[in-house]
């Protein structure tokens, strides 16, 4: 992940815009990551700033399926935080950037399930 998926414009551009990111050893900071039930990793958390977990991705992933997985653990936290919008929002731009991505079944199928919902109106 440190030599191709972080150090990509699509990565680095999406995390400095929409996240805080932190970075920390599992061993250095074992009762956070017993907290999270990290097990492997890389794992990356998308946590609220109550430290809410909203998605989590798991292992080695390239920036074409990183990114997205991101913006859908950002919409999944907007939407946990009564922004439906923005939540709405943040899937259509995934939907539309990266509609072939892994988790694009699943996040059209959240979308439909907000919008029935009335999220967004």
């Amino acid at each position: 992940m440190d030599t191709v998926t972080y150090p990509d414009p699509r990565t680095v551009e999406f995390v400095n815009r929409f996240m805080i990111p932190f970075r920390a050893n599992i061993q250095a900071f074992a009762n956070l990551a017993g907290n999270y039930g990290i097990q492997y990793t890389p794992t990356v958390l998308t946590v609220d700033g109550e430290g809410k977990e909203h998605h989590r991705t798991v292992g080695f992933t390239d920036p074409k399926e990183f990114v997205p997985s991101l913006m859908f653990g950002v919409a999944k936290a907007n939407f946990g935080n009564g922004l439906g919008k923005r939540a709405i929002a943040m899937l259509d731009v995934l939907l539309l950037e990266y509609p072939t991505s892994g988790i694009a079944a699943e996040a059209t199928n959240l979308k439909q399930e907000w919008v029935k919902l009335g999220v967004g109106k």
